[in-house]
């Protein structure tokens, strides 16, 4: 097994019980291969899984068997009404009724021996195990449910109604009108013990019926989920406390930031005194790394706003010609240090668009940015932007390097660097397109990228001409770090690959 990071198998962890929640139990954790309680728990959620799997289609395999069995001994006792019938004229046939019986005799041993096998299948299940007539009520539970409740003896449970386990009794024609209309349910539900004491339980239940299609019994599968339940509790507070340190941190490192870069401004417009000419280079390299590192920080500061929720936009009606110029114009002394040419193509009668024109030109420059780190000295970077049916398209093309395909996949992760051993040199820290794609969501559009090893990259991104609303609200939705990958779509919107 693959070895992970610890951070990755946290997140592993929480896809995976996600998953088993929706019945999806397939799934397994990659450990980090540190042995630690991490890994304990990885494993231990893996049997987990495993166990929950394994018994679920033991018990759906033995049923189908009782289920073929009862029907081929219905099958037998119809026969054997009908040989009494003719034993009634015929007394030479009691020798062959002799004989069926002794085989409907050795079928039902038979049947009984599978049902031994399949008791013990559920009374070994580590989960709590009920099974409930058509009225609701508890006509059997397993070892594991007795311990998990706190009961002593079954008979203290056997005949009551199965809506006493948990609180929010309610709760109950709910779940069965949804088993109804998907043959079973899979959810959260606090459960309450024999002595009243509470815990929340993953559920699981399934309809059992007959063949006309009526409830003949309701079997339930419960797991504890206290401990997972803590584990969330502590990953949520120590998510808060991350991002409360990057967002103080931030902070604390920009106003001594603000101040050497207007120091080092101000010496190299000599209004404190001459300098030499290897002053000034000096100089400029010192601005050109404060430069860098305000970058950072202020990358920082917007991540860490995406991830909380709490990055504000300000929409207005903006010129998008105007809007792409000035964030041109912005990167042009960038460009000109490898002698980069910068066109612009801006479609005619563009519509005005209601958006963060800040945040926009943000996105823009981030992927104009790399595009000028990637080009070789002397290429062409391209930016466009035109109207196609009810959105506006950018697109930002260069010729530089290239981005493999196995890799544009990872494009917009955070802190995800193509070739960290060539793009050290360069500088960033990975974070310009996750903010660029979290910005664009934001806003209703989309975000894809094309390219070619050794030829380039074109990246796109559209904005809706109708304005969303709530902006802020939408941004929250937006999963930047990727924990949350089943919950990709935000509001009908995705994030796409030309692929597609």
């Amino acid at each position: 097994m693959d070895k992970i990071s610890e951070k990755d198998c946290i997140n592993e962890m929480i896809e995976t019980i996600m998953n088993v929640a929706r019945g999806d139990y397939s799934a397994q954790i990659k450990l980090t291969g540190k042995n630690d309680e991490l890994d304990s728990l990885a494993m231990g959620i893996n049997m987990m899984v495993d166990d929950i799997k394994n018994n679920i289609k033991q018990i759906e395999k033995e049923r189908e068997k009782t289920v073929a069995r009862t029907k081929e001994l219905e099958a037998n006792r119809k026969q054997l009404d009908e040989k009494v019938k003719i034993l009634e004229k015929n007394e030479l046939a009691t020798l062959n009724i002799m004989e069926d019986l002794q085989r409907t005799i050795e079928s039902l041993e038979k049947a009984e021996e599978e049902m031994k096998i399949k008791d013990n299948a559920i009374n070994s299940s580590i989960n709590g195990i009920v099974i409930a007539n058509n009225t609701g009520n508890i006509t059997y539970v397993n070892p594991s449910f007795l311990r998990m409740w706190g009961y002593k003896d079954k008979k203290e449970v056997l005949g009551k109604a199965v809506v006493k386990l948990w609180q929010m009794k309610g709760e109950y024609m709910k779940i069965i009108d949804a088993m109804r209309d998907k043959g079973g349910w899979v959810g959260e539900l606090i459960a309450e013990r024999a002595d009243g004491s509470i815990f929340p339980a993953q559920v699981s239940s399934h309809l059992v019926t007959n063949e006309k299609d009526e409830i003949v019994s309701i079997m339930i599968s419960f797991v504890d989920i206290t401990e997972r339940k803590k584990m969330e509790e502590q990953l949520r507070k120590l998510d808060r406390i991350k991002s409360e340190f990057l967002n103080v941190t931030s902070h604390e490192l920009r106003t001594p930031m603000s101040a050497i870069k207007g120091y080092v401004q101000m010496v190299l417009k000599q209004t404190l005194g001459e300098i030499t000419e290897e002053q000034k280079k000096a100089l400029n390299v010192v601005l050109r790394n404060t430069d860098r590192l305000d970058n950072l920080i202020r990358d920082i500061l917007d991540i860490s706003r995406l991830e909380s929720g709490t990055m504000k936009f300000i929409p207005e009606e903006t010129d998008i010609t105007k809007m792409v110029n000035e964030a041109v114009e912005t990167m042009k002394s960038s460009a000109e240090l490898k002698n980069i040419k910068i066109k612009t193509e801006i479609g005619e009668k563009l519509p005005n668009l209601i958006i963060d024109q800040e945040r926009i030109k943000q996105v823009i420059i981030n992927i104009v940015n790399n595009a000028i780190k990637f080009s070789s000295d002397g290429s062409i970077i391209n930016v466009r932007a035109k109207k196609k049916e009810e959105d506006v398209w950018f697109e930002i093309q260069d010729f530089g390097r290239g981005i493999p395909k196995e890799k544009q996949n990872k494009i917009f992760d955070t802190f995800y660097q193509v070739d960290s051993g060539m793009d050290r040199k360069f500088g960033g820290a990975g974070l310009g397109l996750s903010i660029s794609r979290g910005i664009v969501l934001s806003h209703g559009g989309k975000i894809s990228l094309e390219s070619e090893v050794g030829k380039g990259s074109t990246f796109y991104f559209s904005l809706p001409v109708k304005p969303v609303e709530d902006l802020e609200d939408r941004f929250k939705d937006i999963d930047v770090f990727g924990i949350r990958k089943e919950k990709n779509n935000l509001k009908g919107e995705k994030l796409y690959f030309s692929e597609e």
